[in-house]
């Protein structure tokens, strides 16, 4: 094998943006997938996502501003189930 040299040089900052998303014990215990409704329902869920044994799991979470508009997605890499009984937070970093 032959050696050889490498060298790089570049001049460009990157800026990073951290955000915080707190997810109280309270919240976001209902699943929003539509497999998950009745045939022929828009409201009601089948009857084994209605019990205290069901749980949601997080796979993505979505930023948005104030006008509701999605500005990004953020993906888990497993999917994370919720729990009741605690709060959850979750650090997200971008590159602007």
């Amino acid at each position: 094998m032959t050696p050889f040299s490498l060298s790089f040089k570049n001049k460009h900052t990157v800026h990073e943006k951290t955000v915080k998303c707190t997810v109280k014990n309270s919240e976001f215990n209902y699943s929003y997938n539509p497999t998950l409704l009745e045939s022929g329902s828009e409201e009601n869920l089948k009857y084994f996502a209605t019990g205290s044994d069901f749980t949601p799991f997080v796979t993505s979470i979505g930023l948005y501003d104030d006008l509701d508009n999605l500005l990004a997605i953020a993906k888990l890499s497993q999917p994370l189930p919720m729990s009741a009984a605690v709060d959850y937070n979750f650090i997200l970093k971008f590159d602007l």
